[in-house]
């Protein structure tokens, strides 16, 4: 009869999970909430339908392990050397900060709220630590991993999760041991720990290939995806019987097939089994969130949720600016990581159970946690409008205040061209205009290109194109066209605003990287917005047709047709699975790779690094909002460069470990 009625509760949950999230996609609200709101309805706090809690946290953690499994295939070894500044150094600080702070605003409260001081500890690591399941599962979503913010994010959650395994421990020795039998329980995990990396890299690098290569053989998708299933659960129930998080051991098994290159399809597989397992787990967290202590407290609880938000999002940017990331990589790794995690549940439960935190207490700050957590699809997606607004003051001071721009002679203001950004764009246009005699000046506040390219004789000027003073003196009013050559829609728009106000006749020309605010900014009055993805399959297309036979004229009457039809015809595609199963003789595979200050690649040039005697090449470089197309031999990769990598997966990995690590 228990068995029974664990499966009936089962499908109550996935049935109300499926109408849930049909109804929330039409509405375009995240499915994690959806989830959230499953559990909390279904809960025995309200409809009563699901009773039995526990049974459904079990399967909810094989969601976890596999979602760090499949996180573990995408960040490798080599990532994690080259990330090691990020994971021991930036992570530690965040942790043992956050522990600090929490713990003694916690302890002075604890005339309120008994509760002892290995309470306030585990207390103060439960809202410390960031939720790995939530974050990874958005930045993925929104292909954000391979980003500068992403791979912080990232490695700090790597450490995250190491330090609950130690916090694991102090909570089982920590209600009665004293400081000998603590130090020694920590020696005996960590070494254990040590034991199962060290395993897990030989079965990763002895066995696993050879195996694998073995089932691709039998071109049996059953039998893949069957081997993936038990690699993952096995590393998972090998770490939980050494008392080592499951998750920890999903994630190590994952970064070791990683190196292989059945990476992509392993992860193919087991993306359906990760995504179902997941939204249970995010149902078993509606569960327990006891509806009436929110409705009790809630100006309290959401105070506090904010405050956590704020702090952990301003800690976390001011750690990454110390460490030298941008600005806006800072913010955008604090909102990303601002929220509770999923251990928080894990260790309050535990504390709870071993009376080392009130009931009541531990429901106060998981609801904390609930709702941080809750908030974290908002903040990740809107984590680049939220960190340019809070740098525009920023900017704003940076920017010169009466522009300092040098007195431009009369003769480069009349009937000329003005082009806002002198990047790869902005170049190529100015050398047809000097090809044809065209009078054109551009602007760039980037001062190191500036004197570069005015030390080559080109008509630049430094200040900020986003000033309406610096177009005017840069002869607006005299101007034939204004080009915004850089990539950012959201300042285009703006800018294109300024300039109607006070010229309505200027033909304004916008470059973008695609069509996705193509209607926007033409409604802003952009005379003509270029895309620079369509444009490229509108010329491919044309040789196409030329190659075929079809006369120069009729192809660029097409062409023409096209453009005037704002692009209509190139709008959707059908998508689909790439290749067949298994491994893929396609030669053109791209694969994007970040690197980071700390990797072999930072600050060597192309031709040092000479990928082509791996099988690979660099197709392009994405710079900040420049991209380097084809770059040559003397092409220096910078730091928090995205490199794109081109060749087969076999090449790809080995160009990405000899990228990062230089082995």
């Amino acid at each position: 009869m228990e068995h029974s009625n664990i499966i009936n509760q089962l499908i109550i949950i996935l049935a109300a999970s499926v109408a849930a999230a049909a109804l929330f996609n039409r509405l375009k609200v995240p499915t994690i909430i959806c989830y959230l709101l499953v559990g909390v309805i279904l809960g025995p706090k309200e409809l009563g339908l699901v009773s039995d809690v526990s049974q459904f946290q079990i399967i909810a953690e094989f969601g976890v392990a596999f979602l760090l499994f499949t996180l573990g295939l995408e960040f490798s070894l080599p990532h994690l050397i080259a990330l090691r500044r990020v994971v021991f150094g930036m992570g530690t600080l965040q942790v043992l900060i956050c522990i600090s702070i929490f713990g003694g605003l916690i302890y002075l409260s604890r005339f309120v709220y008994e509760i002892s001081i290995t309470g306030t500890l585990i207390a103060a690591s439960a809202i410390a630590l960031s939720s790995t399941a939530i974050v990874s599962k958005e930045l993925s979503a929104r292909n954000e991993i391979a980003t500068a913010h992403g791979h912080i994010a990232i490695g700090i959650l790597l450490f995250q999760d190491i330090a609950a395994i130690v916090i694991l421990v102090l909570i089982s020795v920590g209600g009665d041991a004293n400081g000998e039998q603590l130090a020694t329980s920590l020696a005996i995990a960590g070494a254990k720990a040590v034991g199962f990396f060290i395993a897990v890299v030989a079965i990763g690098k002895w066995i696993l290939p050879p195996l694998f290569t073995e089932i691709s053989k039998t071109r049996s998708e059953e039998l893949f995806v069957l081997t993936v299933l038990v690699v993952a659960l096995l590393a998972a129930a090998a770490a939980h019987a050494l008392g080592l998080a499951m998750a920890l051991g999903a994630f190590m098994a994952g970064m070791m097939l990683g190196e292989s290159h059945f990476r992509h399809q392993i992860e193919a597989e087991i993306r359906p089994f990760r995504d179902v397992l997941l939204g249970i787990f995010f149902v078993s967290i509606g569960l327990i969130i006891d509806v009436e202590l929110i409705t009790n407290f809630w100006p309290r609880i959401v105070f506090f949720s904010i405050c956590l938000i704020v702090f952990k999002t301003a800690l976390i940017a001011l750690l990454c600016r110390f460490f030298g990331n941008s600005g806006t990589v800072s913010i955008r790794t604090g909102l990303v990581l601002s929220q509770g995690g999923e251990f928080g549940f894990a260790l309050l439960a535990l504390a709870v159970k071993g009376t080392l935190v009130p009931h009541d207490v531990a429901s106060f700050f998981l609801s904390i946690i609930v709702i941080s957590m809750a908030a974290t699809p908002f903040l990740v997606s809107n984590s680049e409008k939220i960190a340019n607004r809070i740098l525009v003051r920023k900017q704003k001071k940076a920017e010169p205040e009466n522009e300092d721009l040098e007195q431009v002679p009369a003769e480069e203001l009349d009937h000329h061209v003005i082009l806002c950004g002198y990047g790869r764009v902005g170049q190529t246009i100015s050398r047809f205009l000097i090809q044809e005699n065209i009078p054109y000046v551009a602007v760039d506040d980037d001062p190191v290109r500036v004197q570069r390219a005015r030390a080559a004789g080109e008509h630049v000027h430094y200040g900020s194109a986003r000033k309406m003073k610096v177009l005017q003196q840069l002869g607006l009013m005299q101007a034939n066209l204004v080009v915004i050559s850089f990539d950012d829609h959201a300042t285009a728009r703006h800018m294109i605003h300024e300039i109607r106000q006070v010229r309505e006749s200027v033909p304004i020309l916008v470059r973008t990287r695609d069509d996705a605010h193509l209607l926007e900014l033409q409604e802003a009055g952009a005379t003509e917005v270029i895309p620079e993805t369509l444009e490229a399959s509108l010329m491919l297309a044309s040789h196409v047709m030329v190659a075929l036979g079809l006369s120069g004229r009729k192809v660029f009457r097409s062409i023409e047709q096209v453009r005037k039809e704002r692009y209509k015809m190139l709008h959707g595609f059908i998508v689909g699975q790439h290749g067949a199963y298994g491994m893929s003789s396609y030669q053109g595979h791209l694969q994007p790779i970040y690197i980071p200050g700390t990797s072999y690649a930072a600050n060597r040039t192309v031709g040092e690094l000479n990928l082509e005697a791996k099988g690979a090449s660099i197709h392009t470089i994405r710079r900040g909002n420049d991209t380097v197309m084809n770059p040559d031999d003397d092409t220096l990769l910078l730091p928090d460069d995205v490199v794109v990598v081109t060749g087969e997966h076999a090449a790809i990995e080995a160009a990405e470990a000899y990228l990062l690590s230089g082995n």
